[in-house]
């Protein structure tokens, strides 16, 4: 009797056999969307933000796009972490 292709074969089962670790995919894997903006954030930075964006309303989101292209033509860093925010993003935030 020959295996087949079963939908469980080919979703999630191998991940977990081969020692895939889900927290270690969102840090260090590979978004394309997040690759395609033009941000002073990191990859990662880029999607923890862009989950935070819709809980916001319009103006606070106005003023976080505001704050990081003042900081982008200020010629700051890649942003890495949530610690090297501005501080104005931090504080719309709460962090």
């Amino acid at each position: 009797m020959t295996r087949g292709v079963y939908a469980e074969d080919m979703f999630g089962k191998k991940k977990t056999r081969d020692g895939y670790d889900e927290e270690k995919d969102l840090r260090e894997g590979r978004f394309v969307a997040a690759e395609q903006t033009n941000l002073p954030l990191n990859d990662f930075m880029t999607r923890l933000l862009a989950q935070e964006l819709p809980l916001l309303d319009s103006r606070e989101r106005t003023e976080v796009y505001r704050l990081l292209r003042q900081y982008s033509a200020s010629g700051g860093k890649v942003i890495t972490n949530q610690d090297e925010l501005p501080a104005g993003i931090r504080e719309i935030l709460d962090l």
